[in-house]
């Protein structure tokens, strides 16, 4: 099928070089990586350092339920957010499972910029809202959501200059053994 007669890919590769396509390739792919990067750190306590170099400077982070009955904040700067990161774990875990799943990406014509959307399932250990800040109690929850990311190139390299998670679900799984002295 000839672009004359509907086909929609042909143009949208009409004007773009091979080396621009595969560009766009590879930062599809490189975002990906880093979605699933972040989750995989978030699932290794939290690793502040790692997850802080995920973001850029200016970088903001966020997830909440609509009606905020669930919020883990709002968060501004890599800074804030390695700040949040690190004390995570004092209420979240030790064990947690983040699930990202069917991330799509949209890259802007400027090809330093993209925005990226994907949902959330995670299975984690959380303190319970009854017991107090610090406590080693743990309920297990489900939790289910959608991602929307802000993606920015610098210096070659693709991070996150936005992630906002609006949770939809949070469900207790089941009781988390507790811990043995």
């Amino acid at each position: 099928m000839s672009a004359a007669s509907g086909n929609t890919t042909g143009r949208a590769r009409a004007g773009r070089t091979i080396d621009d396509r595969l560009d766009r390739l590879e930062s599809e792919r490189e975002i990906h990586a880093l979605v699933h990067r972040y989750a995989e750190l978030c699932d290794a306590a939290y690793d502040p350092d790692g997850l802080a170099d995920l973001f850029t400077e200016d970088a903001t982070w966020s997830s909440r339920t609509r009606d905020g009955s669930v919020d883990f904040g709002r968060y501004e700067g890599r800074e804030a957010i390695r700040t949040f990161f690190a004390g995570a774990s004092k209420d979240l875990g030790p064990m947690t499972l983040h699930y990202l799943l069917a991330p799509r990406v949209e890259l802007a014509d400027d090809g330093v910029s993209a925005t990226g959307v994907c949902y959330l399932l995670a299975i984690l250990d959380q303190r319970p809202a009854s017991s107090a800040p610090g406590s080693k109690d743990r309920e297990r929850v489900l939790l289910g959501g959608v991602y929307s990311h802000r993606f920015r190139r610098i210096d070659g390299r693709w991070l996150i200059s936005g992630s906002e998670c609006d949770l939809s679900l949070e469900e207790p799984f089941r009781r988390a053994p507790s811990p043995t002295p």
